[in-house]
């Protein structure tokens, strides 16, 4: 008697193990976003940053690995860097980059009309600016 009463809980175990319909659906998980990619001339222009001359943006006419965008921090922000000139190359669809003497300079968008620059030096000194469209 003991395989027929085993057998007969066997069905009744599994119907009790298989999930309800509102079990059974899982969430949806969404795709990430693809990475915006902007055209150089987006980050061409003049940024500001609050109370101080702005951040002067300017491209090549080269086009592909050639090309570059050129950086012009104002005298202010030169005396605290040591330079006021930089040239960066595509690092990402939303990032330049750019190293010269021991600085490495990115210069990001956030949106078009917001970025971000950040001047790092050899060791831990650093200097990270929010940036927003001036012209």
């Amino acid at each position: 008697m003991k395989p027929l009463f085993a057998s007969a809980l066997i069905p009744l175990g599994l119907a009790f193990a298989l999930p309800l319909p509102a079990q059974a659906a899982k969430p949806t998980v969404q795709a990430p976003a693809t990475q915006a990619h902007y055209e150089t001339s987006v980050f061409v222009g003049q940024w500001a940053i609050m109370a101080m001359d702005p951040i002067m943006v300017a491209a090549n006419k080269a086009t592909g690995p050639a090309e570059r965008l050129l950086v012009t921090l104002p005298e202010s922000l030169k005396k605290i860097v040591g330079q006021d000139h930089f040239s960066l190359s595509r690092a990402s669809g939303t990032a330049w980059t750019g190293k010269q003497d021991d600085l490495t300079v990115t210069f990001k968008l956030v949106s078009e009309n917001s970025a971000q620059i950040q001047i790092t030096g050899e060791g831990t000194h650093k200097l990270d600016l929010p940036l927003y469209r001036d012209n």
